[in-house]
């Protein structure tokens, strides 16, 4: 069973319709800054970190290379010579080692982390993205809704109550359907009874 519905201020749903506009103009701002945010990260991880750590480990491969070198051209030299040694080297190799290893396994970890990321950025696209279409399409049409139902009501309270036989003046006579105006007679004394001819 439908209900009538209350409309107390016209304004109010003017108030609404611009509470709109601006709800969608902020909810828009925020899915574009969001779409942003997860490009730049993407690309942070798929292009700076991941390149940046590859290059690492070539660099570190080489460092250990020329520490190892190093190492055996002291080997070498500390033949028959107790007096030279080659801890400094070895220790160099020790250290060329443990950082070739970190950028190692931080290049796996940047490939391991890229297609969780791509993952989760398609969760948010399909959450988001119902959202992001009624803010494209279906928010224009709910305005002109909206728009209409204001017009509708405004045009309905400009309206004027048509005037009733009730609304006319106290004292004023009668016209019957076809133009002809009908006086009252003499009103009829106390009790009822007709009066009585003149000069009875």
């Amino acid at each position: 069973m439908s209900q009538d519905a209350r409309v107390l201020s016209v304004q109010a749903l003017r108030d609404f319709k611009a509470s709109m506009i601006q709800f969608v103009e902020e909810a828009r701002g925020a899915l574009s800054g969001v779409d942003m945010e997860l490009r730049r990260m993407r690309d942070w991880l798929e292009r700076d970190q991941l390149g940046y750590w590859q290059m690492q480990v070539k660099r570190r491969q080489e460092a250990l290379m020329n520490a190892r070198s190093e190492l055996a051209k002291r080997q070498i030299a500390a033949k028959g010579n107790s007096s030279i040694s080659d801890t400094e080297q070895k220790e160099a190799v020790r250290i060329a080692m443990q950082k070739l290893r970190v950028a190692e396994e931080k290049v796996q970890l940047v490939k391991k982390l890229i297609p969780f990321l791509h993952h989760e950025i398609a969760d948010y696209k399909s959450c988001s993205s119902p959202l992001g279409d009624h803010l494209s399409g279906g928010f224009e049409k709910s305005l002109g809704t909206l728009e209409k139902m204001v017009r509708s009501l405004e045009e309905y309270l400009a309206l004027q109550a048509p005037t009733t036989a009730r609304d006319a003046p106290a004292g004023s006579s009668a016209r019957s359907a076809d133009g002809v105006t009908s006086s009252a007679g003499p009103a009829a004394p106390a009790g009822g009874a007709p009066a009585a001819p003149a000069g009875t």
